[in-house]
């Protein structure tokens, strides 16, 4: 009798705390988000004229590619547009912090 009522107890104790690990991942991934989008704006004013044509193309499509994976996959984004912002030679840190 007792193992049927403690399986129950178990599974809405695991459900409480898995629920309480979502939230947070649901207001992690829309700041990543925002921030994978802030970061792919940034990239689009950088002043690019003192690289070589074949270099800005990589560097291009690169952040393309973060661009639009800002969309389904935020973090794999701004991972992309940090390889594109390394390519031109631009520090996509903020005073010394990190916005990663």
């Amino acid at each position: 009798m007792k193992l049927k009522l403690i399986r129950p107890v178990l599974l809405m104790g695991t459900l409480a705390v898995s629920a309480a690990f979502v939230a947070p991942a649901f207001a992690s991934d829309a700041a990543m988000k925002e921030h994978c989008e802030a970061l792919a704006s940034r990239f689009k004013t950088v002043d690019v004229s003192y690289m070589s044509a074949d270099k800005l193309e990589a560097a291009r499509r690169q952040a393309n590619h973060g661009e639009r994976l800002c969309k389904s996959e935020p973090e794999t984004g701004v991972k992309a547009l940090d390889l594109a912002f390394r390519d031109i030679g631009v520090s996509t840190r903020d005073n010394g912090i990190s916005t990663n």
